[in-house]
């Protein structure tokens, strides 16, 4: 077993954070690129900084097979960017890269949860044999002799090859974001970042990797850095502007400028300023004798900056826990400035004061629950872009050719929603792959279909909801299949012949359903499915089947925003009164005589523009005693959820309320609450509890 050092622990979060959206970035690029088939230079020098950061920040943590793992992956493309045609085939770099980048994931995974600052770690020898052979392998394709790829990446910045004519010396001055905390390492990362780019490289405080003191002076005075580029100084400005954490830099020094600081050398020869004469040194923040070269310096920063924009947004990575904190703070203050404003003490009194600031604090309550919900929404490009590698995987293993599409993935919903959808979409997505996509191209043109085959994710805003599709066009749902299997595993809850289209269809999603015959790597253990039923029903959602034999595949999910906070329309049934969400009503009215009607078994139904919904009693449903049981005299609200709907009837309607949803208590769990069409509770303004209505649950 491995431990984290002492003294390491604080940076883990901050360590884990940038390491995983380097990868997710890193997979991205492979992606791309491999649809592509084939590196621009732009890419494989990216991969090499990628790779030059993760070895950096790994072996600075201590995680020592991390980072020879990363070196051995960014020598392999350190010979890719000095010579890139000596790939004659990128199919072996992309599986070599994956496995890479899969590798880390894992160990990552393991040190995340660790216990007692105790992790496995992986033993990564094989790979690593892999990357030198491929190294190796590549080496051997150029021409000439090439220089050994780690000896040359651990060669010191003064030894990086002459810079091309013309170039000079630039000194900047950088500045961290506030609070970001360990400002030495950060500046150590950023020197890490560039340093492949510049053929001369200085920069003050020299110590930042060993000495956190110095963390205070960059701080207080900036951390300065004086490089020349190899190709282009904008390039590596560019660089210095989008690393991480930092907040803004300044040119102090360009072209002939002297060093900004004693701490820096002098200019080597092959960079010599033209001869004239040596200005006086100034002062770094103001020199005297280079105001027009700093000037036209700043000028042409502010014109790029300008060009490109808003200035760069200053973000603060902030824990998950400290949001989920704050919401439920929000959710109180909500909850109490009901019970504040509806005391029942204040009813019948003349307050003008207090109903204006009532009203004032209810708009500000408002602003800051709108604001809290912002906080915790994130867009859907996360999970939709990690599909992305499943579809490729299963496109080799399964020699499937197939189109994968993403549409509306800057579609934002709330962090813990995100987090509970990425398992169902990866379900959904292998089942289109392996069921839905036709085996052999040949009887996709016998269709009449494209040979290639097309899977498509979209999600959009609809009515306070999220609509996520994941569609396949390939040979559907066989109705016949389905059933016949139904029929075999005896979990048909009706006779066949009542079954609708769209209910055969939705068997799929029951446990232990599958209609492959036999086990495979993807599928036929009867698995997956109703796992993705079950997790949408947790984040509150719902999921639909909409299938053609020979056409494809529809898997539609609604989900809400947020789970915490709903808008509910409240209505009494008795004593109690029960909260309905509202994006499940349709309309709310009263039956007449006429309306009502009765099929066969007996069942009330009522008829509402031609169309026959069935009544659920509230009353009799929970068991509740009221006075109030004839239809006429009560409501009834049209709910509908999952393509079902229903009339729910009630005594009365109190009216709209925001509400703050509250899980039931672990005792209660043992009676299945949920299962009876029950979702949860909120308090109300008199301090009193109205159970929350789950409307999927309720009709099924």
């Amino acid at each position: 077993m491995a431990k984290i050092e002492p003294g390491m622990e604080a940076m883990l979060d901050m360590y884990f954070y940038e390491t995983n959206s380097l990868l997710e970035q890193l997979d991205e690029i492979l992606l791309r690129t491999e649809q592509a088939n084939a590196f621009e230079s732009e890419d494989i020098k990216e991969i090499f900084r990628i790779m030059h950061t993760i070895k950096g920040s790994s072996a600075m943590m201590g995680f020592e097979n991390l980072s020879v793992l990363a070196h051995k992956a960014e020598d392999m493309f350190f010979v890719i960017r000095e010579n890139p045609d000596v790939i004659t085939d990128v199919s072996f770099v992309y599986d070599l890269v994956f496995q890479v980048s899969d590798s880390y994931k894992a160990q990552i995974e393991m040190i995340q949860n660790n216990v007692n600052g105790e992790y496995e770690a992986m033993d990564f020898s094989g790979l690593i044999d892999k990357l030198l052979k491929a190294r190796d392998a590549l080496v051997g394709e150029t021409k000439g002799e090439a220089p050994a790829p780690a000896q040359a990446a651990a060669q010191p910045a003064e030894a990086a090859p002459a810079p091309v004519q013309g170039s000079d010396k630039v000194t900047v001055r950088v500045f961290f974001e506030d609070g970001c905390q360990m400002e030495n390492l950060r500046a150590f990362l950023l020197i890490n970042t560039i340093r492949e780019e510049c053929s001369f490289l200085e920069y003050t405080p020299s110590d930042v990797e060993t000495n956190s003191e110095t963390s205070k002076e960059i701080i207080d005075h900036g951390f300065l850095i004086t490089f020349t580029a190899i190709d282009n100084n904008d390039f590596v400005l560019k660089q210095i502007e989008s690393a991480l954490n930092v907040q803004s830099y300044e040119v102090i020094s360009q072209a002939a400028a002297p060093a900004p600081a004693a701490e820096l050398p002098p200019e080597p020869a092959q960079a010599a300023a033209p001869a004239e004469k040596p200005a006086e040194t100034p002062a770094p923040a103001a020199p005297v004798k280079e105001q027009t070269a700093v000037e036209k310096a700043q000028a042409a920063v502010e014109k790029a900056q300008a060009s490109s924009g808003a200035q760069k947004q200053n973000l603060i990575s902030v824990n998950l826990a400290k949001l989920d904190a704050l919401h439920d703070i929000v959710g109180e203050i909500i909850t109490t400035e009901s019970m504040v404003i509806s005391n029942p003490d204040l009813e019948g009194l003349e307050l003008e004061s207090f109903n204006k600031a009532a009203r004032q604090l209810r708009k500000l309550t408002s602003e800051l629950q709108d604001t809290v919900m912002s906080i915790r929404m994130v867009p859907l490009a996360g999970v939709f872009q990690k599909m992305n590698r499943i579809v490729r995987d299963m496109r080799k293993k399964l020699g499937k050719e197939v189109d994968f599409v993403i549409e509306g993935e800057e579609t934002e919903v709330d962090k813990s929603i995100v987090d509970s959808l990425q398992d169902p979409l990866m379900h959904l997505v292998r089942n289109c792959m392996d069921h839905g996509i036709e085996e052999h191209a040949e009887d996709r043109i016998k269709a009449g279909k494209p040979e290639k085959g097309t899977i498509k994710l979209s999600a959009q805003n609809a009515s306070g909801e999220v609509v996520i599709t994941v569609s396949d066009d390939g040979q559907g749902i066989d109705p016949e299949k389905i059933m016949n299997k139904a029929r075999k595993q005896g979990i048909l809850t009706k006779p066949e012949s009542e079954y609708t289209i769209k209910e055969i269809q939705n068997l799929i999603l029951l446990p232990g359903f599958s209609t492959n015959e036999q086990v495979t790597e993807f599928s036929g253990r009867g698995v997956g499915m109703d796992v993705v039923k079950a997790n949408v029903e947790k984040c509150g959602g719902t999921i639909i089947v909409d299938s053609k034999k020979g056409e494809g595949t529809n898997f539609i999910i609604k989900i809400p925003l947020t789970l915490a906070i709903i808008d509910g329309m409240e209505v009494t049934v008795g004593d109690l009164v029960f909260t309905v969400p509202i994006s499940t009503i349709r309309e709310s009215f009263k039956a007449e005589a006429s309306q009502i009607l009765r099929d066969t078994g007996g069942n009330e139904m009522i008829m509402i523009r031609g169309v026959c919904y069935p009544i659920l009693r509230m009353h009799e449903k929970f068991g509740i005693e009221t006075d109030v049981t004839d239809l006429e005299e009560g409501i009834l609200l049209l709910v509908e959820t999952d393509n079902k709907s229903v009339c729910i009837f009630a005594d009365k309607l109190i009216g709209e309320q925001q509400v703050v949803v509250k899980p039931f208590p672990k005792y209660l769990a043992k009676y299945n609450i949920k299962g009876e069409g029950l979702s949860g509770c909120t308090i109300m303004g008199d301090g009193s509890i109205s159970l929350i209505i789950d409307t999927n649950t309720l009709i099924g």
